[in-house]
């Protein structure tokens, strides 16, 4: 009987057991393709971006000998082809349920259209022999490639349990908060130039540039150097703003204060890159805490603009019994 105790509701309808399955499907790859951005900028600290002089395969062998150089450059591609082949699998599972396609559809189309750009350019940044230009774009879209995993994630999982959020009433941060997530792009893009131009140790002082100059020139190198530590300070403080404004609200206070975090363990990282001349160890982390960052920043935005401008946000319904894999 349909009133019988047995029949409360409160157990999982078989879509909804199919979205919870697909959404940690995606926070795996989401975790991934994270981990792929922090491998690439470990290839690069250990200048084996060229190990393989070819592509898409390694001396012309699809598994090449493996020397120390070649182990992290073609570890790096075996990977980033895992996460393709992995996406392709998760893509036709969504394509077969119909709530997964309703609630991905043109956003699963997009993730696909930004990997396809970083294959793209993770070949060009071979064949151009490391130009600045690939290098920078390719860590951009990269960790690209990891938040839109991490949005199709969060966009089932909200699927899974939708529950009313109340709005913020802070029309400031419906600014702010782009405005930090593109201060922060721009950052991240100044760092892949500083990488790929040799610039890490153009100011071998900190916080000063050189001797007890803190602005000796904005040219070169040391310009390009400059720059990336002056907008590290304005991001920082456009991170301590948001935290400020947001702290006293439910998740998105949460994820400000996580960023915050990440912001004063990245100026750390920056600062003991110089005055311990670019370790690979600290190399590796000050790009994995940029991606961490990158990644909580997206998700930030993403919560707020989504929410309604008044009132609480209205709870979507259930997929029903039929929308089932």
């Amino acid at each position: 009987m349909s009133g019988s105790p047995t029949d409360t509701g409160n157990a999982p309808r078989p879509s909804a057991k199919v979205l919870r399955a697909q959404a940690w499907s995606f926070i795996v790859l989401t975790v991934m393709t994270y981990l792929l951005v922090v491998f690439g900028a470990i290839v690069r600290a250990q200048g084996a971006g060229l190990a393989c002089p070819d592509w898409p395969l390694c001396f012309g062998e699809l598994v090449p000998a493996l020397d120390f150089g070649v182990f992290f450059e073609w570890g790096h591609r075996a990977l980033a082809g895992s996460i393709s082949l992995i996406l392709l699998g998760l893509s036709i599972w969504v394509a077969s349920s119909a709530a997964g396609r309703k609630l991905l559809g043109k956003w699963l189309i997009a993730a696909w259209l930004v990997l396809l750009v970083q294959i793209v350019l993770g070949g060009l940044t071979v064949l151009q022999l490391l130009a600045s230009w690939t290098v920078t774009s390719h860590l951009l879209v990269g960790n690209s490639v990891a938040l839109s995993f991490g949005l199709l994630a969060v966009l089932l999982w909200r699927g899974y349990t939708p529950q009313p959020r109340p709005a913020i009433r802070k029309p400031i941060l419906r600014v702010l908060l782009p405005l930090t997530a593109a201060l922060l792009v721009a950052q991240m893009a100044l760092g892949g130039l500083v990488s790929s131009q040799h610039a890490g140790l153009a100011c071998v002082n900190w916080p000063a540039c050189v001797g007890n100059l803190w602005f000796p020139t904005w040219e070169g190198p040391v310009g390009l150097h400059l720059m990336h530590r002056t907008t590290a300070y304005t991001v920082a403080l456009s991170y301590v703003v948001v935290a400020v404004l947001a702290w006293d609200h439910d998740t998105l206070g949460k994820k400000a204060r996580i960023a915050l975090a990440l912001v004063f363990v990245q100026v750390a990282l920056g600062v003991a890159n110089v005055l311990w001349q670019l370790p690979v160890e600290v190399t590796a982390g000050h790009s994995a805490v940029a991606a961490m960052l990158c990644l909580t920043t997206g998700l930030m935005v993403q919560d707020y603009l989504q929410r309604p401008a008044g009132g609480v946000e209205s709870v979507p319904a259930q997929p029903s019994m039929g929308e089932t894999a």
